[in-house]
Protein backbone atom coordinates (compact mmCIF):
# COMPACT_ATOMS: atom_id res chain seq x y z
CA UNK A 1 0.00 0.00 0.00
CA UNK A 2 1.43 3.39 -1.02
CA UNK A 3 2.19 6.13 1.55
CA UNK A 4 -1.05 8.17 -0.03
CA UNK A 5 -3.53 5.30 0.18
CA UNK A 6 -2.57 4.36 3.23
CA UNK A 7 -3.34 8.31 4.35
CA UNK A 8 -7.06 7.81 2.84
CA UNK A 9 -8.36 4.71 4.71
CA UNK A 10 -11.26 5.33 6.62
CA UNK A 11 -10.34 6.01 10.12
CA UNK A 12 -13.05 5.62 13.37
CA UNK A 13 -12.62 9.30 15.27
CA UNK A 14 -12.69 8.33 18.75
CA UNK A 15 -14.71 10.41 21.51
CA UNK A 16 -13.46 12.36 23.58
CA UNK A 17 -12.44 11.42 26.64
CA UNK A 18 -11.75 13.53 29.93
CA UNK A 19 -10.06 12.40 33.01
CA UNK A 20 -9.82 14.01 36.52
CA UNK A 21 -6.59 14.06 38.84
CA UNK A 22 -5.98 11.00 40.36
CA UNK A 23 -8.09 9.19 37.70
CA UNK A 24 -6.15 6.34 35.06
CA UNK A 25 -6.81 7.49 31.43
CA UNK A 26 -6.93 4.10 29.75
CA UNK A 27 -4.85 4.86 26.33
CA UNK A 28 -5.06 1.69 23.76
CA UNK A 29 -0.99 2.30 22.94
CA UNK A 30 1.73 1.80 25.44
CA UNK A 31 4.98 1.40 23.67
CA UNK A 32 5.01 4.63 21.81
CA UNK A 33 7.80 6.70 19.66
CA UNK A 34 7.64 10.77 20.51
CA UNK A 35 9.11 12.14 17.60
CA UNK A 36 9.91 15.71 18.40
CA UNK A 37 11.75 18.69 17.05
CA UNK A 38 13.84 20.04 19.91
CA UNK A 39 14.37 18.93 23.82
CA UNK A 40 11.68 20.77 25.94
CA UNK A 41 9.35 19.60 23.39
CA UNK A 42 8.96 16.27 24.37
CA UNK A 43 8.22 17.63 28.28
CA UNK A 44 5.77 20.62 27.11
CA UNK A 45 3.56 18.36 24.80
CA UNK A 46 3.77 15.04 26.25
CA UNK A 47 5.45 15.21 29.97
CA UNK A 48 2.62 13.56 31.29
CA UNK A 49 1.58 11.27 28.78
CA UNK A 50 5.22 9.92 29.10
CA UNK A 51 4.17 8.78 32.65
CA UNK A 52 1.70 6.91 31.85
CA UNK A 53 3.18 4.78 29.60
CA UNK A 54 4.61 1.34 30.07
CA UNK A 55 7.88 2.11 27.68
CA UNK A 56 8.70 5.47 25.26
CA UNK A 57 11.04 6.14 23.34
CA UNK A 58 11.80 10.08 22.70
CA UNK A 59 13.66 10.86 19.36
CA UNK A 60 14.93 14.66 18.85
CA UNK A 61 15.22 15.55 15.60
CA UNK A 62 16.94 18.02 15.02
CA UNK A 63 20.75 19.97 17.15
CA UNK A 64 18.33 22.55 18.95
CA UNK A 65 21.04 25.35 17.99
CA UNK A 66 19.34 27.50 15.09
CA UNK A 67 21.89 29.84 13.25
CA UNK A 68 21.46 33.64 13.89
CA UNK A 69 19.53 33.51 16.95
CA UNK A 70 22.41 35.07 19.30
CA UNK A 71 23.11 31.52 21.04
CA UNK A 72 26.94 31.36 20.60
CA UNK A 73 27.31 34.60 21.54
CA UNK A 74 25.95 33.54 25.31
CA UNK A 75 27.32 29.89 24.67
CA UNK A 76 30.77 30.32 23.26
CA UNK A 77 29.61 28.19 20.17
CA UNK A 78 26.44 26.78 19.03
CA UNK A 79 28.21 23.65 19.51
CA UNK A 80 28.35 24.02 23.14
CA UNK A 81 24.73 25.20 23.31
CA UNK A 82 23.95 21.80 21.33
CA UNK A 83 25.65 20.27 23.91
CA UNK A 84 24.23 21.75 26.95
CA UNK A 85 20.76 21.61 25.46
CA UNK A 86 21.18 17.43 24.78
CA UNK A 87 22.53 17.11 28.41
CA UNK A 88 19.41 18.96 29.60
CA UNK A 89 17.26 16.23 28.23
CA UNK A 90 18.84 13.22 29.17
CA UNK A 91 18.35 14.85 32.68
CA UNK A 92 14.68 15.63 31.86
CA UNK A 93 13.90 12.26 30.48
CA UNK A 94 15.58 10.54 33.40
CA UNK A 95 12.80 11.57 35.44
CA UNK A 96 10.60 9.06 33.77
CA UNK A 97 10.76 5.32 34.19
CA UNK A 98 11.27 3.39 31.00
CA UNK A 99 11.66 6.28 29.15
CA UNK A 100 14.99 7.05 26.98
CA UNK A 101 15.83 9.46 23.95
CA UNK A 102 17.76 9.02 21.11
CA UNK A 103 19.01 11.37 18.19
CA UNK A 104 18.12 11.30 14.70
CA UNK A 105 21.13 11.28 12.37
CA UNK A 106 22.37 11.77 9.02
CA UNK A 107 23.95 9.11 6.78
CA UNK A 108 27.64 10.07 8.05
CA UNK A 109 26.65 10.50 11.56
CA UNK A 110 26.15 13.98 11.79
CA UNK A 111 22.68 15.82 13.30
CA UNK A 112 20.02 17.57 11.58
CA UNK A 113 20.39 21.35 11.91
CA UNK A 114 17.66 23.43 13.49
CA UNK A 115 15.31 25.44 11.31
CA UNK A 116 16.93 22.86 8.10
CA UNK A 117 14.98 19.76 9.04
CA UNK A 118 12.45 20.79 5.99
CA UNK A 119 15.63 20.10 3.54
CA UNK A 120 16.49 16.86 4.46
CA UNK A 121 13.68 15.04 4.64
CA UNK A 122 14.60 12.18 2.86
CA UNK A 123 17.09 11.42 5.04
CA UNK A 124 15.56 12.67 7.85
CA UNK A 125 12.49 10.13 7.24
CA UNK A 126 14.67 6.81 6.37
CA UNK A 127 16.53 7.77 9.97
CA UNK A 128 13.54 7.82 11.69
CA UNK A 129 11.83 4.22 10.36
CA UNK A 130 15.44 2.69 10.70
CA UNK A 131 15.39 3.87 14.62
CA UNK A 132 11.23 3.38 14.84
CA UNK A 133 12.15 -0.50 13.36
CA UNK A 134 14.51 -1.03 16.19
CA UNK A 135 12.40 0.35 18.89
CA UNK A 136 8.93 -1.23 17.63
CA UNK A 137 6.36 1.19 18.69
CA UNK A 138 2.90 0.88 19.02
CA UNK A 139 2.39 4.49 17.61
CA UNK A 140 4.38 7.15 16.85
CA UNK A 141 3.61 10.45 18.44
CA UNK A 142 4.68 13.92 17.19
CA UNK A 143 3.64 17.41 16.62
CA UNK A 144 0.20 18.59 15.00
CA UNK A 145 0.83 20.36 11.77
CA UNK A 146 0.21 23.92 12.97
CA UNK A 147 2.64 27.13 10.99
CA UNK A 148 4.09 28.11 14.04
CA UNK A 149 7.43 26.85 13.56
CA UNK A 150 9.32 24.74 10.60
CA UNK A 151 10.88 22.22 12.24
CA UNK A 152 7.48 21.64 14.54
CA UNK A 153 5.90 20.80 10.75
CA UNK A 154 8.35 19.15 9.08
CA UNK A 155 7.85 16.70 12.06
CA UNK A 156 4.43 16.58 11.65
CA UNK A 157 4.84 15.48 7.46
CA UNK A 158 7.85 13.15 8.55
CA UNK A 159 5.88 11.33 11.13
CA UNK A 160 2.77 11.55 8.83
CA UNK A 161 5.39 9.64 6.10
CA UNK A 162 6.70 7.12 8.33
CA UNK A 163 3.31 6.13 10.03
CA UNK A 164 2.47 4.66 6.19
CA UNK A 165 5.63 2.97 5.53
CA UNK A 166 5.19 1.14 9.50
CA UNK A 167 1.78 0.68 9.54
CA UNK A 168 1.43 2.58 12.58
CA UNK A 169 -1.44 5.37 14.14
CA UNK A 170 -0.24 8.68 14.50
CA UNK A 171 -1.15 11.13 16.93
CA UNK A 172 -0.16 14.39 17.51
CA UNK A 173 0.26 17.32 20.40
CA UNK A 174 -0.12 20.99 19.60
CA UNK A 175 2.01 23.23 21.10
CA UNK A 176 1.79 27.05 19.49
CA UNK A 177 0.33 28.91 16.40
CA UNK A 178 -1.25 31.98 15.67
CA UNK A 179 -4.83 33.08 14.99
CA UNK A 180 -6.13 34.75 12.31
CA UNK A 181 -5.13 38.07 14.68
CA UNK A 182 -1.47 36.88 14.96
CA UNK A 183 -1.74 36.05 18.31
CA UNK A 184 -0.27 33.28 19.75
CA UNK A 185 -2.94 30.01 20.81
CA UNK A 186 -0.66 27.77 23.23
CA UNK A 187 -1.57 23.92 23.78
CA UNK A 188 -5.42 24.19 21.32
CA UNK A 189 -5.47 22.50 17.84
CA UNK A 190 -5.69 25.21 15.32
CA UNK A 191 -8.01 23.08 13.44
CA UNK A 192 -10.99 20.59 13.44
CA UNK A 193 -9.72 16.75 13.27
CA UNK A 194 -10.52 13.58 15.23
CA UNK A 195 -11.83 14.45 18.82
CA UNK A 196 -8.64 15.27 21.31
CA UNK A 197 -8.44 12.51 24.01
CA UNK A 198 -7.89 15.43 27.04
CA UNK A 199 -6.53 14.43 30.66
CA UNK A 200 -5.48 16.78 33.80
CA UNK A 201 -1.93 15.38 35.51
CA UNK A 202 -2.29 13.94 38.82
CA UNK A 203 -0.13 15.48 41.54
CA UNK A 204 2.61 13.55 41.19
CA UNK A 205 2.81 13.70 37.42
CA UNK A 206 2.51 17.70 37.67
CA UNK A 207 5.69 17.52 40.06
CA UNK A 208 7.65 15.05 38.02
CA UNK A 209 6.71 17.26 34.65
CA UNK A 210 7.74 20.05 36.40
CA UNK A 211 10.90 18.83 37.20
CA UNK A 212 11.84 18.00 33.43
CA UNK A 213 11.20 21.08 32.55
CA UNK A 214 13.49 22.42 35.33
CA UNK A 215 16.15 20.57 34.17
CA UNK A 216 16.16 22.66 30.78
CA UNK A 217 18.01 25.91 32.46
CA UNK A 218 18.93 26.82 29.23
CA UNK A 219 15.16 27.45 28.29
CA UNK A 220 13.88 29.70 30.77
CA UNK A 221 10.19 30.92 31.36
CA UNK A 222 8.68 27.81 29.96
CA UNK A 223 6.99 26.85 33.05
CA UNK A 224 5.05 30.29 33.20
CA UNK A 225 4.37 30.05 29.72
CA UNK A 226 2.25 27.19 28.81
CA UNK A 227 -0.17 25.36 30.63
CA UNK A 228 1.58 22.54 32.67
CA UNK A 229 -1.55 20.94 34.48
CA UNK A 230 -3.55 19.27 31.06
CA UNK A 231 -2.42 17.52 28.25
CA UNK A 232 -4.33 17.31 24.84
CA UNK A 233 -3.67 14.50 21.98
CA UNK A 234 -5.70 13.42 18.90
CA UNK A 235 -5.45 10.65 16.10
CA UNK A 236 -4.11 12.21 13.17
CA UNK A 237 -5.10 11.27 9.89
CA UNK A 238 -3.89 12.53 5.84
CA UNK A 239 -6.42 14.50 5.50
CA UNK A 240 -5.24 16.54 9.04
CA UNK A 241 -2.50 17.61 7.38
CA UNK A 242 -3.12 20.96 5.70
CA UNK A 243 -0.73 22.43 3.64
CA UNK A 244 -3.11 25.54 3.18
CA UNK A 245 -2.63 26.01 6.82
CA UNK A 246 0.94 26.96 6.71
CA UNK A 247 2.01 30.39 7.36
CA UNK A 248 5.12 32.09 6.63
CA UNK A 249 6.77 31.58 10.09
CA UNK A 250 7.17 34.97 11.31
CA UNK A 251 6.65 34.10 15.05
CA UNK A 252 9.23 35.32 18.01
CA UNK A 253 8.41 38.83 15.52
CA UNK A 254 11.52 38.14 13.19
CA UNK A 255 9.75 38.09 9.73
CA UNK A 256 12.28 39.61 7.57
CA UNK A 257 14.55 38.02 9.05
CA UNK A 258 13.80 34.61 8.75
CA UNK A 259 12.53 35.60 5.09
CA UNK A 260 15.97 36.34 4.06
CA UNK A 261 17.14 33.30 5.68
CA UNK A 262 14.33 31.56 3.52
CA UNK A 263 12.58 30.31 6.18
CA UNK A 264 9.08 30.68 4.47
CA UNK A 265 6.02 28.69 3.55
CA UNK A 266 6.59 28.56 0.09
CA UNK A 267 10.06 26.88 0.68
CA UNK A 268 8.47 24.40 3.17
CA UNK A 269 5.82 23.80 0.38
CA UNK A 270 8.51 23.71 -2.25
CA UNK A 271 10.03 21.16 -0.15
CA UNK A 272 7.10 18.86 0.82
CA UNK A 273 5.69 18.83 -2.56
CA UNK A 274 9.02 17.67 -4.30
CA UNK A 275 9.35 15.07 -1.41
CA UNK A 276 5.96 13.68 -2.45
CA UNK A 277 6.28 13.78 -6.53
CA UNK A 278 6.07 10.71 -8.31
Amino acid sequence: MSNHEAGNQKITRPAIRKSRPGEGLAFDFSRPLIFVAHPDDETLGCGGLLQRMASSLVVFATNGAPRHHGFERKFGTLQRYSDTRFQEAAVAVAQVPNCSFRRLTKPDGTYFVDEQLFRDLAQALTALCRIARSFSPDALVSHAYEGGHIDHDACSFLTMHAAAALALRRFEFPLYSRNSLGQFVLQQFSDEGCAPLEWQLTEAELSCKRRMLEAYASQPGLASAFQLGSERIRLATRADFSLARCRDYSYRNRWQRLWRRGLTASALLKNFKEFEAP
